[in-house]
């Protein structure tokens, strides 16, 4: 799907899916998966890590955040990942 067809909790879940089946993707792997732009899957990277979703590996990939409960997919919420709203209109 291109950029557009996109909402911000989509774009999350499925870069939580797509970590979730790779247990590890950089973001250019990420982009083209999502078929967006390396940039916006940085950003929306950044926001889930900062909502504790994922982590930064060596080398630049994301991958998941282990929890206590044994599942390796949280659910995005919009408090957490799409409190920021971004005013380019290429997102």
């Amino acid at each position: 799907m291109p950029d557009g067809e996109f909402t911000q909790q989509e774009r999350a879940r499925v870069i939580l899916e797509a970590l979730a089946e790779t247990s590890q993707a950089t973001t250019t792997e990420l982009a083209t998966a999502l078929e967006a732009h390396p940039i916006t899957v940085e950003r929306h990277c950044r926001a889930l890590q900062r909502a504790g979703h994922v982590r930064r590996c060596p080398g630049g990939a994301y991958a998941l955040v282990e929890t206590d409960l044994g599942s390796s997919a949280p659910t995005p919420d919009d408090a957490a990942v799409g409190q920021q709203r971004s005013t380019n209109p290429a997102d």
